[in-house]
């Protein structure tokens, strides 16, 4: 009898190891994963999509249905959102004239008095020598978005949202003591355990020396936007109603191609989130964010692999989820409906001379992306023009990482490098 367990045993092992060289030779074959390498990381939650337009075919993927925190790298789709629905240039306010007055009505564009953006609206305000009233219109949404962080309130990637904005709904403060706008002058404090903060429920400011500018938000509301208009063109500016028969026409003011790039280069989720706002007046009249979802989702991007849960412009909020899939799927739409020269003008690159280059430094340029980072998240999707000139759209989601981001990165563009030699 138990010289007839031993041919049983035999097959038995045999048949394992058959299956376990099948598994494994699979793994590192046509569009699975190897198990060897950087492409499977420590104790953090990881996901991989390689992907050729050209060829339609997935080059390497691993956990690319699984949800992910996106962080800015959402800030895609709002790019995405914003050029499909909103004109080449944007109405800063709407406007109308009477014999002694100018009205004017906001319109949610984040370009007035932004320090880093065209727009040539207050020189047209400027010149009028009528009295400017302004009419408000109403925001149907709160100033901060779902599932942000509420103490973040005074940093300054967290302004607050609303239809008149003016300087970015940032306090500027710099180094030599002056401020901008100078409204706020008188309501700076000195000395802050922080070096820099802001009162919870008021617009008073704290310093304690500091040798660069600060950036804080501030408190908004209609009336202070015309108190700061006021203040800024040195003659008053009231509030009122729109007479009968007075009808408002836009004044276009931005050209939004800068308005993209800086959304993409710097990240701003004060700008994200105010195209968000015009998109959603454009398409339902309302000034609400999720309406503007709601719209994108429906109509421009019912064919997403994965139902997205998105919830506001910016990807701030820690609610959103999205997968390595419907990020791919999004730039490979982009890069057939707008063609190369277009995404890749938008979009932040590696190289010397790049936005990228700090976090993925290379000497040759070779990747186009969006990062997206909240603490213990890092995400980068974008292009990649391997050293064959072949274009590869990617996406690399990385959450829930306890290990410093730098090491993240660093295994990040490890993995870039090796794509571009290989492909």
């Amino acid at each position: 009898m138990k010289s007839e367990k031993y041919p049983v045993r035999l097959y038995s092992i045999l048949l394992f190891l058959l299956v376990a060289v099948g598994m494994l030779s699979s793994c590192g074959s046509g569009k699975r994963i190897s198990r060897k390498g950087e492409l499977i990381p420590g104790k953090y939650f990881s996901g991989v999509l390689l992907y050729d337009p050209e060829s339609r075919d997935t080059l390497v993927s691993l956990n690319a249905s699984h949800y992910f925190t996106p962080a800015s790298t959402l800030k895609l789709f709002t790019l995405y959102v914003a050029n499909e629905v909103l004109p080449d240039s944007a109405p800063t306010l709407y406007y109308a004239e009477t014999q002694r007055n100018l009205y004017i009505k906001p319109a949610a564009n984040p370009a007035f008095l932004h320090d880093s953006l065209p727009d040539a609206t207050f020189a047209f305000l400027e010149k009028s020598k009528k009295d400017i009233i302004v009419v408000a219109d109403t925001l149907s949404d709160f100033k901060y978005g779902y599932g942000w962080q509420w103490d973040d309130f005074e940093f300054y990637y967290m302004p607050e949202k609303s239809l008149f904005p003016l300087y970015g709904n940032l306090v500027r403060l710099y180094p030599d003591g002056h401020i901008v706008p100078s409204y706020f002058q008188s309501q700076v404090r000195e000395s802050h355990p922080l070096g820099f903060a802001r009162d919870f429920d008021a617009n008073v400011f704290y310093l304690n020396g500091h040798d660069q500018v600060q950036k804080i938000p501030f408190i908004t509301s209609p009336g202070l936007s015309a108190q700061l208009l006021s203040d800024t063109l040195h003659r008053p500016v009231f509030s009122g109603s729109l007479p009968e028969n007075v009808v408002l026409r836009p004044y276009v003011s931005t050209p939004l191609i800068p308005v993209y790039k800086r959304l993409m280069d710097e990240s701003e989720n004060f700008i994200a989130e105010q195209l968000m706002l015009m998109v959603a007046r454009e398409k339902t009249g309302v000034y609400r964010v999720g309406d503007a979802i709601r719209y994108a989702l429906d109509s421009l991007l019912s064919e997403l692999p994965d139902p997205p849960r998105w919830v506001d412009g910016s990807g701030l909020s820690r609610y959103n989820m999205f997968t390595p899939a419907d990020m791919v799927y999004l730039l490979d739409k982009m890069y057939r409906e707008w063609g190369r020269e277009k995404v890749f003008s938008l979009l932040p690159f590696n190289g010397k001379e790049g936005k990228l280059y700090h976090w993925y430094p290379s000497e040759t340029k070779f990747v186009y992306a969006k990062t997206g980072s909240l603490s213990n998240h890092h995400n980068l999707c974008g292009y990649l023009v391997a050293k064959s000139g072949k274009v590869l759209i990617f996406s690399i989601m990385n959450n829930n990482f306890t290990l410093p981001s730098k090491q993240v990165k660093e295994r990040i563009n490890r993995i870039l490098k090796r794509w571009y030699e290989k492909y």
